[in-house]
């Protein structure tokens, strides 16, 4: 009959192991994970998942793949930093031009605006979620960027 504990002799620790974590306990006692790179140092943080999901979030990113709605949002931030320098250089702009660039800001607001609202369908959580750019905002932020 196998060596069983009684309830007067309870179990080890070591004895609930599974056979992947006793290979695992063996490898640190041997040293083999010693002269990993980044040893004994967190993973780095990505600003896009944490939680229960960052291990997942971390091997697609190892792997060079991406979930749509992150894909989505370094868009967005592209985007929304374009809509930046185009405010910011228009400052310089004879008024002719101001014009043209308040026309072009505008568009680009509305594409933006629609992949906020994609955005919006595809995160995991709400507080993820990126506030929209509605047509009046985006004017609003034009005039105020021209000090108008």
């Amino acid at each position: 009959m196998p060596d069983r504990p009684t309830p007067s002799q309870p179990r080890k620790l070591h004895q609930w192991e599974s056979a992947v974590d006793k290979q695992i306990r063996e490898a640190q006692e041997r040293g083999d994970f010693d002269a990993l790179p980044g040893r004994g140092k967190p993973l780095p943080r990505d600003s896009w998942g944490g939680g229960e999901w960052a291990l997942a979030y971390h091997v697609l990113k190892q792997a060079g793949e991406t979930l749509p709605w992150i894909a989505l949002g370094r868009e967005i931030e592209v985007a929304e930093e374009r809509l930046r320098k185009l405010a910011e250089s228009a400052r310089s702009m004879p008024p002719a031009d101001r014009v043209r660039a308040r026309e072009r800001y505008l568009r680009e607001a509305a594409a933006l605006d629609k992949m906020l609202l994609e955005y919006s369908f595809l995160i995991p959580s709400r507080r993820l979620e990126k506030g929209r750019l509605p047509p009046h905002i985006a004017a609003r932020q034009w005039d105020s960027a021209l000090g108008a």
